[in-house]
């Protein structure tokens, strides 16, 4: 596989360094599947720690703490508070609930409230707990789907205001449509595109690039993407086509790695996180293969600075500052240990 890279030099008189040359190395990096680019320039290591910090757990605690008296999907008040749909009974499994969101996103939108804990830190999830709330969100998919209301879906999260979660309390999403979400369309028509021309899924392409392979966890194979969206982002895939095709097994597999990331994130001190649970049109027409994307947000702290700038927002850059070459290698590791 032929990968897309541009790197240039940049050289300046660097104040943190007695005024002495400084020469910087600039790589843009195009994604294979996704089609986005992304900027890494190693040197931006140092202003991570001053941009990140670090987590400041007690004011976090105390933030949840604060916010759990007026939260509508704690168990007291979830009930009496959940929006319901019009043809059937809001959805349940273990402590998870699945309800429309007040404030549709798409087509169909709703929302899992995933625990009646209000608040976890990342070393406390359990894939108990999304095993749940990704069962509830395929289930969802499959009826929607039967109905002819649906073709495309994908289940996804936030967690904590600085990922752009507008409530603590721990819960997911599910978004479906007759159309593909962007990135989704890019990945489906790249996917396409790869197979036309080379005769070969492109993600069985992608694993043979050994130093962002990670290895197999369960049905997935997980790596690191050439050009993530996002900063320290994992990636596992499982070999079919269709997010209904998912079976109890695959549910298992994706909540376990979903809790080792979380935890490998609080190890790295991090505190939140996006991700993504993806196909192809659901009725597995399409050469993509299911997948998960997780990647780690801005850390909570009382003062802090969105990670979402005009590079990213306006520019559609992604700006990284770890190369996903080491953060594959430091998730080998981390898997290794708790062998």
């Amino acid at each position: 596989m032929k990968l897309k890279v541009v790197k240039e030099k940049f050289e300046f008189l660097n104040p943190m360094k007695n005024m002495e040359r400084d020469t910087q190395i600039i790589e843009y990096r195009e994604d294979p599947l996704t089609g986005t680019t992304c900027i890494f320039n190693p040197a931006t290591a140092e202003k991570a720690k001053i941009f990140y910090g670090s987590t400041d757990r007690e004011a976090l605690r105390e933030f949840a703490e604060k916010t759990k008296e007026s939260c509508f999907f704690c168990p007291e008040k979830l009930e009496t508070s959940a929006a319901r749909f019009l043809e059937f009974e809001n959805l349940k499994r273990g402590e998870a609930v699945l309800f429309p969101n007040l404030y549709a996103a798409f087509h169909d939108s709703v929302v899992i409230v995933l625990t009646k804990k209000h608040f976890l830190d990342l070393n406390e999830f359990t894939p108990e707990i999304f095993e749940n709330g990704i069962s509830l969100g395929l289930k969802y998919l499959e009826k929607r789907f039967k109905e002819k209301k649906i073709e495309y879906g994908v289940l996804g999260g936030n967690y904590l205001p600085q990922a752009g979660a507008s409530i603590v309390h721990p819960h997911m999403h599910v978004l479906s449509s007759k159309v593909p979400f962007r990135v989704l369309k890019r990945m489906i028509e790249n996917s396409e595109k790869y197979h036309r021309e080379n005769g070969v899924n492109i993600i069985d392409d992608i694993l043979k690039e050994r130093d962002r392979y990670i290895g197999k966890f369960g049905s997935m194979e997980l790596y690191t993407p050439f050009a993530p969206l996002g900063n320290n982002e994992i990636d596992g895939v499982i070999r079919k086509r269709s997010l209904l095709e998912l079976k109890e097994n695959d549910i298992k597999d994706i909540s376990h790695l979903l809790t080792e990331v979380l935890k490998f994130y609080y190890e790295e001190g991090l505190s939140s996180f996006n991700f993504m649970i993806y196909s192809g049109a659901l009725n597995g027409k399409d050469n993509l293969y299911c997948g998960i994307k997780i990647i780690s947000r801005q850390n909570f702290k009382q003062y802090y600075t969105n990670d979402i700038w005009y590079l990213l927002k306006i520019l559609q850059e992604s700006l990284i500052f770890e190369s996903p070459e080491e953060t594959a290698k430091k998730f080998r590791e981390v898997l290794k240990r708790r062998k």
